[in-house]
Formats: structure tokens, sequence, C-alpha cells
């Protein structure tokens, strides 16, 4: 039986319980709750195919007890030992229905309680004669199925046999039978015994198994934590958060193919932190790199739809992609981002046109067609950011593959 494993527990954790306590065969509180789910629905379904050979095993145990009875005493055996083919087929069935499947241990428990209950009974109660030996081993023959067949765990088995034993001294008690302590001691006692052996070795070992499901469990998903980590630093620039350049390269070409083939426009902006060179030399390179953080994180409020993108295109260099973007649209980002960087307020004491850091945007929109280039389209972009600096910085251009510029201060 394999079970989905947890992940409740820590590697360490694990190792722990699989070196010491699982002597107790028991987990902690919450994964012993979680293991007790799990394992009832994993045991009803293997009791599907685990009852029709018990039931085998009885059909074949009852012919072979039947012929050797005295023909006084078939019938009334018949009557009572059937009893416990019922038992058997009962649960069965209930392993078939789902939402039995929590209540597993209670009904195979007090099945198997019944079973050896009332084997015990009959073989006080009815006389057998010279035969009597025969059916205590056919007693042990059964216990020792119970805990170690029907699939339950080691302290279910155990109360289930032993209270078993116990219903079948009373009744006979009540009877008013005589007990053979004896045969009892040798075949009842000693079956009962090498059944929680067999129950515990089981349950144990089933339980370490389960451990290391959970520990295989958490390195496969440490190993994909590790895996995701390791590709998002692969595409993300370490200082900003932002993409670095190689993802950025992979993007545009993915949107520009996306936007030639649909005849869909796109827009990129080329921004450059004005006079960053002085801020830097003013500040310090740890206000230089803050300020780079608070320009970044502005940048991705900007670039907010899935098919956006912001992106260190190199020092004080970003650029922002937007796909399905017309002029129109641009020229509304652009303004935007002018604003926003303005609104932030980040103080630049050497700056030559404002107080605050201030950023020079150049911006491009096409709509690509099969001839056009993924290369000269960033190096419009590239030119008209170098037309606003030149034009005075704190500013953006734009300009289209139709020739058509704008310059909005």
């Amino acid at each position: 039986m394999k079970l989905k494993a947890s992940t409740l527990l820590r590697l360490k954790q694990n190792d722990l319980l699989i070196s010491r306590d699982l002597n107790l065969v028991q987990f902690p509180k919450e994964l012993e709750a979680i293991y007790k789910d799990q394992y009832r629905s994993g045991a009803a379904h293997e009791f599907r195919y685990r009852a029709p050979i018990i039931l085998g095993l009885y059909s074949y145990l009852s012919l072979g007890t039947y012929q050797a009875l005295p023909t006084a005493v078939r019938a009334e055996w018949a009557a009572f030992y059937g009893w416990v083919g019922i038992i058997i087929t009962i649960a069965w069935l209930l392993a078939f229905i789902p939402t039995m499947n929590k209540w597993f241990d209670h009904y195979v428990g007090f099945g198997s309680m019944g079973a050896v209950a009332l084997t015990f009974t009959l073989i006080n109660v009815l006389d057998y004669g010279q035969n009597n030996v025969l059916f205590h081993a056919a007693m042990m023959y059964a216990v020792v199925i119970i805990y170690g067949f029907v699939g339950m765990r080691f302290y279910t088995a155990m109360i289930a046999g032993w209270c078993g034993g116990l219903i079948g001294i009373a009744v006979s008690t009540w009877l008013d039978t005589s007990i053979d302590w004896t045969f009892l001691n040798r075949t009842y006692t000693f079956s009962s015994f090498l059944g929680m052996a067999l129950a515990y070795a089981i349950d144990r070992q089933h339980r370490e198994n389960y451990l290391q499901n959970c520990m295989i469990e958490l390195n496969r998903l440490e190993l994909m934590r590790q895996a995701q980590q390791l590709s998002i630093l692969s595409h993300q620039d370490p200082l900003t958060g932002l993409a670095n350049r190689r993802y950025l390269d992979e993007v545009l070409e993915i949107e520009w193919n996306r936007a030639m083939r649909h005849q869909t426009p796109i827009t990129i902006m080329m921004i450059d932190i004005d006079y960053f060179k002085l801020y830097n030399d003013s500040l310090g390179h740890l206000q230089g790199d803050q300020c780079l953080k608070r320009i970044s994180i502005l940048l991705s409020s900007i670039s907010s739809r899935s098919d956006d993108l912001a992106a260190r295109y190199g020092g004080e260099e970003f650029l922002l992609l937007f796909a399905m973007t017309n002029q129109d649209q641009a020229l509304i980002q652009a303004q935007r981002l002018m604003e926003l960087v303005r609104n932030i307020g980040i103080i630049h004491p050497r700056s030559n046109v404002s107080k605050h850091v201030t950023v020079s945007v150049g911006v491009a929109t096409t709509i690509p067609h099969l001839n056009d280039n993924l290369s000269e389209f960033i190096a419009q972009a590239d030119r008209a950011l170098y037309i606003a600096k030149s034009n005075g910085r704190n500013q953006y251009h734009l300009t289209t593959t139709y020739h058509e510029t704008h310059e909005v201060m």
C-alpha cells in the first residue's frame, strides 16, 4: 500500500522518527491524524482484493472442519460458523463504498472481534470429540490471518483479537461450558502473540516506508523550490528585482513575433535616469542603489498586465515593454510615467533640470511586418531617448514606424 506523502514534518524530524519514536508505532498527533485518514482509504482499497482470498481460505478451512466433525454437530456448527463468512462478506462489500473508508478500522475491527469470539465460543460449546485439537489449530490459523492479513493497524488488531477472546470466554462462561485452559493457552494465546508480532512488524514497516516517502517528497519539493528560485534568478536582476537583459531579449522576441503574426501594435520605452552619475557622486553608491530600487518599483507598477514587462537594460537604463499598445495608449503610459516619477520626489542635489530625480524616455511604437527587424525597433527607442536627452531631459520623445515624431515636455 502506497500512501500520499505528507510534508508536515521536516527532514530532521523524519530521521528522528525513523530511528527512535516508531518503536511505539505512533506518529506525533497532527501527522498521525493525516496518516490514519490516508491509511484507512488505502487499507479499504486493498481489502477489496484481500477479502476474496480470506473468503477462499475460510471456505477451505470450513470444508475441512465440516468433514472432520461428528455428524451430530455438523449442522449446528455450520449454522453458527457460517456467520464468520457473512461477517467477511459484509466487510468486503463495505470496502467498495468510498464514504465508509473513514470507518474501515471500525467495521473490520468489530468484524474480526466477532469472528474470534464466535470461533472461540464454538470450540468450547460444541463437543468435537477426538478432533478438538484440530479445531484449536484452525482457530490459531484464523487468529493469525486476522492479525496479519486483514490490514488493521497494530493497536486496532490487538484490541480486536484480545477482545474477541474475552467475549468468547464471557459467552462460554455464561453458557456454563467447560473451558480447556491448557489448550487455549497453547493455541489462542500463542497465536495471538504471534499475530501481534506480525501486526507490529507490518505496521512499523509501513510507517517507516511512509516516512521515507515523506522524505522523498520533501526532497522533491525542495528541489522544485530551488529550481524555481534558480529560474527566477536567471531571469531577474539581483539589485532591482526587474527582468534582466537575458530574459528581456527572450520576451521581446516572443512578443515581437506574436505582434507580427496577429498584426497588433507593440510599444517599448527606453528610460534613463537623468544625471544619475552625479547623484551617485554626491550621495554615494548605496543611495544610488536605493534610488534604482525605488524607480524599479514604480516601473513594475506601470507594467502590471501579464503581457507587459519591466527590465533593467543596463546601469541606470530601463526598458518597458507593452504588448498590444498603440501610439495613443503609449502616450498615456509615458505621461503617467513622468507624473509618477515627479510624485515620488527623490531629492537630487546636483541635477541640472530639477531638485528631484527625473527621467528621460524614448518611446517606440509599431505594428511589425515580415521584413521588419526587432533590433531596428529597439534602436528607434534608443534614438528617441537620445533626442529626449538632447532636448533638455526630463521629457519623453515618441517615434513610430510611420516616421511621425512627437516631442512632449
